[in-house]
Order: structure tokens, then sequence, then C-alpha cells
């Protein structure tokens, strides 16, 4: 049998191929027909088995390699197939091959009984032109809505009104204004109350409302603008395609008109391009632009960026008070929600639910009309939205899966694996893309893609079509990190609405589970664990499979896991197929040596994991390991010599104590992507291999302050050819020149990030060389000046400079003398970083993130009479701060935000410049020496004697992180005060959370 494996795994190989092409027309038919979702979910688990076959036998190649290289063998190991390996293993993995190919011939016979065709489209809109042939009769939609039931998008709908009324762009096109947003947000309602505003009606003479949906066909889109202009029937077999177009042209020939093509899937440009050229030829070229316009509603920014030419709309989700009053007028009849007080309240948890998505509003609001039982209500607050009614088509999941139904087959995997993660959850473009790749969803077409680069384009793409949101610049403080931080790390940060979770789960059906430390039964078919809490031992779930490929504890909040190491080992005897195991958080000192049994582990996550101190030698063995993160293991002081095993390396991500890396001999590690090394606060000497990283796209060294110098290897760096895209150093006060090995990668560094390295005077000259670069950022460098020739970058699109007084003033539009040299450069950005504004008068003030600058904003007032002027600024961690106050008092100062606002405080309290008295305001000598800030990491609240006032001081430090304080004489200020974005236009603080998570913390402060 043994012989015959090599022709059985070829078999095994071309089966699970074309068994693909039949996936895709079972997963759009499988909502008709259950036996086709019973037969689907029987083959899925069928080849997740034979994967498992696929990878027992990698694994073992790739230790057969490792061996070789260790030379503990004495014969060429080439392959796993070749004569040196063990007979015995190949006996079994054989015996499992026959086995699995038969188990999944006999699922497939059944393909034709059910009906399912071969299909090898890639999805709609995947860059390949195919199409449904068909649009969905059910969803067609019309132009007509009563404005009087439309609540909370007059703003939006004055905002469009206005993009039309205005004179047409100044080119050769016609205005398209797209408005863009997930299914269910209310987008053809937008429309609609365009569509009939009186002033539209007025000044376009002709208005047409064409539904266009999956099927962009130009001749179709013809016959339904026709069939909108004249209000009847055109019966295409009577018309050639040119007669058609014919009668488009006399029918619009010089009109001005408005055209709503409502519900674009389209993504090609050539089909939109034909149709626009139909509609573009309606006046002479030599005549004035008419005016005519074109409003789209779609789901796909892609779509958008395709279409539009003018403005793009990007609808927001309603707000919580709008969402309550559509559900009160849904849900009841007029006047009557003030009958039930207690239904209304708890309509207010419903309706915060939808999360601002009116489709939901309306569908649970709908749902409850007429029903008057309050256990009614409580049953639809409590549940999930999507168990309520899956079946309805006109249903909230309807809406929302539509989208989901367009996309290919590869990212409808990658989505549903997002359900993994809890609500609320705030994923990472690395951690989103190193997950997917453990679990083999990252699968390249050609040699030339990394699957690194693929997880991106499949983020951009779920970004596109709305699955994802990218979190906003103002809410871009993870971890202590600015938004420019996270840009040097090349790190981005996504959430995803409720309701779109919601579906991740639907899709995800029985494959995933949140359980508890002490659950008794978990579902056989669960492939993907996550725990809501922890424990110290291990759990008892009784009998259960042993195909679990993930486990981690993204539902268990932010403490201190109370694993111990008991539980790692049951997960290691447990679960030998586990492809994910993130422990991150954990309290421990100390793994087990267990980590030989997770041969098909492949994403290892033990951040924040601050009393670790030594990695275990097993972690050595776990050759097909791609991830390994060790960010912030601060404790971290043993390392195992052989890291270097890890030969299906990826991304590694270290945090440790150690002083010097050169003896991992990372230069080994072929196949690493991705390195960032993190707050190293004793490592003086980095590995001297790291030019032999041929493969490595992206290197990122921040906060390690003892490294004095790259370590060059002279001219031997001249036979590595190296492809970094990337590379980022921050922190690095003592680092006095750039490594000489990264001129080899003057054809692909398109990224060049330098921060607070204060001993680097010039960068150098054949930096000019680096004709791929793109954006180049030098931030907190004083003494850095620019090279010479620096106009010879002519493909750099982005040059930011900030906090380099010198290189500001040289760089200055008008004045500066390097101006000429990067005046070529689309996108400079060239700031202090001092930024000047007035706030606002009240009784207290508060502040989180202002812009991309701001660490920690602090204000206090001496007064509520008066507001002074601030000045401040922050920058990778430092404050600026100048203070002014009605009587002439100044304060300047730098402070480190770890030091914040003790040291602001102390120093503020120290001055002798203020003034002794005061009219209208009471000085800081007399108020702020009574200050002392008992825990800035916690909530407090501590009530000081100053002066001739008492005062109430509150200051907490929330999970951004960021400052409040709130000053108010003579009475109490209350804890948990609201938090806003900005207080510059007066309006009242916003309390909403950032994510589920934060949100609790809010309410506990």
């Amino acid at each position: 049998m043994a012989k015959n494996m090599h022709s059985d795994l070829s078999n095994l190989q071309n089966t699970l191929t074309i068994i693909n092409a039949f996936i895709i027309d079972a997963e759009n038919k499988q909502t008709l027909n259950n036996s086709i979702s019973l037969w689907l979910n029987h083959l899925k688990h069928a080849l997740f088995d034979a994967r498992d076959i696929l990878d027992e036998i990698e694994c073992q190649s790739l230790r057969n390699q490792v061996l070789k290289i260790n030379g503990k063998f004495t014969t060429k190991v080439q392959r796993f197939l070749s004569s040196s390996n063990p007979f015995a293993f190949r006996l079994k993995m054989a015996h499992k091959i026959k086995d699995i190919n038969q188990r999944i011939d006999e699922i497939a016979s059944l393909r034709m009984k059910l009906g399912l065709l071969e299909n090898h489209s890639i999805g709609i809109g995947s860059g390949s032109g195919t199409r449904r042939t068909s649009t969905n009769a059910s969803r067609e939609t019309h132009s007509y809505v009563r404005s009087s039931l439309v609540i909370g998008r007059d703003d939006e709908k004055e905002k469009i009104i206005r993009f039309l009324m205005d004179p047409p762009l100044d080119n050769d096109d016609i205005d398209v204004i797209p408005i863009v947003g997930i299914g269910g947000l209310g987008k053809t309602t937008l429309a609609q109350l365009v569509y009939n505003d009186d002033r539209v009606i007025e000044i376009f003479e002709l208005r047409m409302w064409v539904f266009v949906s999956d099927d962009f066909d130009v001749k179709r889109l013809v016959l339904e603008i026709l069939k909108a202009m004249h209000g009847m029937e055109i019966d295409a077999h009577m018309y050639s395609f040119d007669q058609l177009q014919n009668l488009l042209r006399e029918g619009l020939w010089r009109k001005k008109f408005l055209l709503v093509l409502d519900d674009v899937w389209n993504e090609d440009y050539r089909e939109w391009l034909e149709l626009k050229k139909l509609l573009l030829g309606m006046h002479d070229v030599e005549d004035e632009k008419i005016g005519s316009k074109i409003v789209t509603t779609t789901r796909s920014d892609k779509v958008a960026s395709i279409m539009g030419n003018a403005y793009k709309h990007s609808l927001k989700y309603l707000p919580e008070e709008d969402c309550l009053r559509l559900f009160v007028k849904c849900a009841f009849q007029a006047g009557e929600g003030k009958q039930h007080p207690r239904l209304l309240e708890i309509g207010k948890d419903i309706a915060r639910k939808c999360r601002g998505l009116p489709l939901a509003v309306v569908s649970l609001g709908c749902l409850l009309y007429s029903k008057r039982n309050e256990s009614e209500w409580k049953k639809v607050r409590d549940s999930e939205i999507w168990k309520m009614n899956p079946q309805n088509d006109d249903g909230i999941l309807a809406a929302l899966k539509l989208s989901y139904n367009h996309l290919s087959s590869e990212l409808k995997l990658c989505f549903s694996h997002c359900s993994i993660f809890p609500k609320g959850y705030e994923y990472t473009n690395l951690e989103l893309i190193s997950f997917w790749m453990a679990h083999g969803l990252l699968q390249t077409k050609n040699e030339d893609e990394e699957p690194e680069e693929l997880g991106e384009f499949y983020i951009q793409e779920l970004v596109s079509r709305s699955f994802f949101e990218i979190a906003s610049e103002e809410q871009l403080v993870i971890d202590g990190l600015i938004s420019e931080e996270l840009d040097l790390l090349g790190i981005t940060y996504f959430k995803m609405h409720d309701l779109i979770h919601d579906l991740a789960v639907f899709t995800m059906q029985s494959e995933r589970a949140v359980v508890k430390f002490n659950s008794t039964n978990v579902k056989e078919k669960v492939q993907h664990l996550s725990f809501a809490d922890s424990d110290e031992g291990v759990p008892t779930f009784g009998k259960m499979s042993s195909k679990i490929r993930t486990v981690g504890f993204w539902h268990a909040g932010q403490n201190d896991l109370a694993i111990t190491e008991p539980f790692v080992k049951w997960i290691s005897n447990k679960f030998k197929y586990l492809r994910v195991l993130n422990i991150q958080g954990c309290n421990f000192q100390f793994l087990p040596d267990c980590f030989n049994k997770m041969k098909h582990l492949r994403y290892l996550d033990l951040s924040y994991c601050q009393r670790l101190e030594k990695l275990p030698d097993s972690i050595c063995m776990l050759q097909s390991l791609e991830i390994l993160n060790l960010c912030r293991c601060v404790a971290l002081a043993y390392i195992p010599k052989n890291l270097s095993n890890l030969v299906s390396l990826r991304i590694l991500w270290i945090t440790t104590k150690v002083t010097d890396l050169s003896f991992i001999h990372i230069g080994n590690m072929k196949y690493l992507q991705i390195l960032i090394l993190w707050n190293c606060d004793n490592l003086t000497f980095l590995p001297r291999d790291l030019s032999h990283l041929t493969s490595l796209k992206k290197l990122t060294i921040e906060a390690c302050e003892g490294v004095i110098s790259f370590e060059d290897e002279g001219e031997e760096n001249e036979n590595y050819s190296l492809k970094l895209e990337r590379f980022s150093i921050d922190k690095l006060p003592n680092l006095a020149a750039l490594p000489g090995w990264l001129r080899q990668s003057d054809k692909t560094l398109r990224y060049l990030g330098l921060s607070e390295c204060s001993s680097l005077m010039a960068l150098p000259e054949w930096l000019v060389n680096m004709t791929s670069l793109e954006t180049l950022l030098i931030a907190d460098c004083p003494n850095l000046t620019l090279p010479q020739q620096i106009d010879c970058l002519q493909n750099l699109q982005n040059l930011k400079i900030y906090g380099c007084p010198q290189l500001v003033e040289r760089c200055n539009q008008n004045t500066g003398p390097d101006w000429c040299k990067i005046a070529h450069i689309p996108n400079v950005e060239v700031r202090t970083s001092n930024m000047d504004f007035r706030l606002p008068v009240d009784n207290f003030v508060i502040f989180t993130e202002v812009g991309s600058l701001f660490k920690s904003v602090l204000s206090v007032f001496f007064g509520l009479d008066y507001a002074p002027n601030l000045k401040i600024s922050g920058l990778f961690g430092l404050i600026y701060c100048t203070c002014k106050n009605s009587n002439g008092f100044t304060f300047t100062g730098m402070v480190h935000s770890h030091d914040f606002p003790n040291k602001l405080l102390s120093s503020l309290a120290a001055s002798n410049s203020a003034p002794k008295e005061s009219s209208h305001a009471i000085s800081a000598v007399n108020v702020l020496p009574a200050f002392r800030i008992m825990d800035n990491s916690a909530n407090t609240i501590t009530k000081h004697h100053g002066g001739s006032r008492d005062f109430e001081v509150c200051i907490t430090r929330f999970p951004n992180p960021c400052v409040l304080v709130a000053c108010n004489s003579f009475y109490s200020l209350p804890c948990g005060c609201a938090l806003t974005n900005s207080m510059s236009n007066g309006s009242k603080p916003d309390n909403r959370p950032r994510n589920d998570s934060s949100s609790q913390k809010s309410t506990d402060s």
C-alpha cells in the first residue's frame, strides 16, 4: 500500500480541486434545500480531515529538513517520500489517504442527485468579470417614499441636494454622486427622499429611476431607462441595440435629467464606461454642460470609485435617539407609546441593539407591532437578531446575506472566521492575516504573491464592501500608541458592525463556540473555541471532538488570565490538530515544555504575558509555526537558541529582556516576512544576520534604546538580495546611522519611517537611489537633514516631517532653502509639534484625541468666568504644553506621557511666575500645590483644598488611553463624566463607547 501512496496522494489533491467547484454552487443553494446544507456540512468536515492528513505529511517533511540542517541524518533527505523516511509512518499515511479518498468519493457522488453544477467562478466583483444573469425581482425598488416616515436623514438629504443643485464639474464627464453603505442602512430611502424633493423636481426636466441589481447589462439598462422615461414597456425584440440607443438619444437630447441607478454591484469599469458614453452624448460638444446628474446607490466602495467623479456620500449609522424614534413609529400607533412605559424601556434596549441600522429597527418594530405582552418584547430584546426569523426573505439577515453571497468563496471563508472574535472587537490587519493564514485561507495563485499580500487584499475587499469599517484617526490610541506610531508598525485597525458580526456567526453555523471554563457540553462539530472566562486547573468538557483547530480567550476580557501550566498541557494532549493557540495576557512565569505535541500549530500568541520569563525549548519543534507573537513579554529573559528551527516562521514580534539576539541565528528563517522588535529595553546588539533575511518585507524596531548601531558584515551583504518594502525605527536615541545593507532594497523599499532618533544627523546620500520609495516619515529627529539630491526620488508621494524644528524651517514652502528639493512631492506635510486652539468657556472640559497629534490633553480651570489659551501637542509619547491664563501667567514645559499628568501638575505648582493675587481666578500657586494624583492609571476622585476655594477633581485614564480631568468649584463633580473627541464646538460630550470592553470600563468609572 505504501508504494501506491504517491498516486493516492495525487488523486486526493485532484479530487479536492474538483469538489471545490461544486461547493460554490452548493453554498448558493443551501438556503433553499436542507439536503444540500447537510451534504455540504458532511463534505466540509471530510475536507477538513483531508487537510489534516496533508498537513501531517508536510509536518513530517519539515521536521526532516530540520534534522538534515542539524546534521542528525547522514543521508540526504530531500522530501517526505524519499526512502530514508520511516516506513511505518508512510504506511499509516497511506491507509489514511485511501480511507479519506473513499469517504470523499462517496459524499461527492451525491452531488448529481442534488442537482449541483460545477462552478468555477470566483465571485462577483473579484475581477473576473463574472456576474449573475438575472436580478432579484423580490428586491426591486421604486422611486417613491413618504418623507414623514423617514427619520434622521434630513442633513444627509440636504447635502446631496446641494450637490445636485451645484453647477456641473469643469470636465467633459457627467457628475455622478454615489451613496455608499452596508445593506439595510437606508441608501435607497435616502435616494428616494432626494428624488422626490420639490427642489429636485423643479430643476430637472426629466427624472428616471432604474433598479440595477446584479445584472449590469447595458442593453437591459438602456431599456429600463427608456421605460422610466416614457412610463411604458418597450419590447426588446422589436429593436436592435443601435435603434435603442437612438431612442435614448432622442429622449434625452438637450434635457437636464436626473438618473438614479439603485443597487449597483458592477465592478467592471468597461461596462460602466459603455453606458456612460451613451448618456454623455445628449448635447453638442460645443454647448455648455446642461447639468444632468446621476445618483447611484451601492454597497461597494469599489463601485463608487469606478462610477463616482463628484461627491461620494458614505452613509452613516442612524444615531441612537433617531433609532428609538423610528422604532416607536413602527411598533406603536401614533401616540400609543406613552401608554406603555415599560415596553418603551425595553424598546430602548432593542433600538440600541440595532446599532444604527434602520432596516433592523424597522424589522423589529414591525415584528412587535400590536404585541403588548412584555415577555414577547423581552424575548426579542434578549435574542440574537439573526435567530429571530432566518427564513424571512425580506428580513435583516436576508439583506445582509445578499452582500455575503456576492463574495468569492475565499472571501466568504475569511469573513466567516471573523465570527470567532467577540462583538465590538478591534481587529488589526496583522492579527487577521495571521489568523487566516494559520487556517490555510490565504492560498496564493502564483509564485510571486505572498499570503500576507493576499490577506491585505482580502481586508481591503471586505472594507470596500462595508463588512469592516476602518477605525477613525481619533480612535487610534491603542495600547498607548497614537496613529503615527501605528503607521510606523504598519498596523491598521478595523471594526465590524454588530449585525454584520451576527451574519458571520450565522455563516459559521456550528463550527465555533464561546464556552465557559466549567462548561460540560461542547458540540462535536465545533472546531473553534473561545473561552469567556478562565480558571485554574483544566476544563471539564466531557466528550468532545479532538479536531479543535482554534483555542483562545478573546471573550474573556482584558484582565490577567488565571490559567496555569496544567491547562496548556491539557491543550497539548487533547487537541493534536490545533492551528491557533492564543493565550495572550496569561499570568504565568513559565510554560510547560509540551509544545512538541502541537506539530500542526501555525499561530502562537503569547503577547502581554508580562510575567513570562522563559520560552520552553519544545517550541523549537513547531516546524509548521508561521506566526509567533511575543509582544509585551517584558520579563522574557530566555529564548531558546534553536529558535531558527522554526523554518516556516513568517511573522515574528518580540519583546525581551535579553541584551543580544545574535544567538538565535535569525538569518536562517528564510520565509520570515515581518519582523518587529519592540520595547526591548536591554537590547544592545541586534541580530548580525538581519541582512540575510531575503524574504523579509517589513522590519520595525521600536523603543530599543540601548541599540547603538546595526552591525554590518561588510561586503558579505552584497551576496544577499533583499526585498524589504517597509523599514521603520522609533525611539532609538543612540542610533547614529541607518544600516548599509538597506541599500540592497533600493528596488523594493516603499516606506521609510524614522522617529525619535536624536543621534541621526543626516540621511545617507544613497537614499536617493531608492527608486520605489513612496513614503518618507521623519518625526522628532531634531538633527536630521535631507540628502542633497532628494529631488531624485521621483516616485516619492508622501513626505511627513513632524517635530524637527530645523528641518521644518528648511522645508518651509515660502522661505525654506530645501523647499525646491521637495516641491515635486505630491503630498508634503511639514509641521512642528504645536497646535493652537481655544477652549470653550465651561465649568469643566474633557478631551481625548484631537486629530492625530495628541497623546493626552490636560486642562485645569482656575476659575469659571474665562477660558485660558492653551497650546498643547504630543507626538510619540511627549506632551508639550503652554498654558496662559487671563492674568498673564504662562507655563511652558514638556513631559513624557508616562509621567503625565503628575509631572505637569508638579511643574505648574513649582513655578514662581504665577501672579500672587487675582480678582477673577485663583492662581496656580495657590491651587496646584494641593493637587496630588493618587493613581493616574485608575479612576480616582479626591477633594483638595487650595488657597481659598475647594475643588473636586476627577481624573480618569480610559482604555484609549486618554486623560480626563474635570474641575468644578464649590460642588461635587459626578464621577463617570462623558468623553468627546473635541469640545471646540461647544457641543455636549459624547459618551458612546469605542467597544464593548471600553463601555464596561466607562460605566464602572
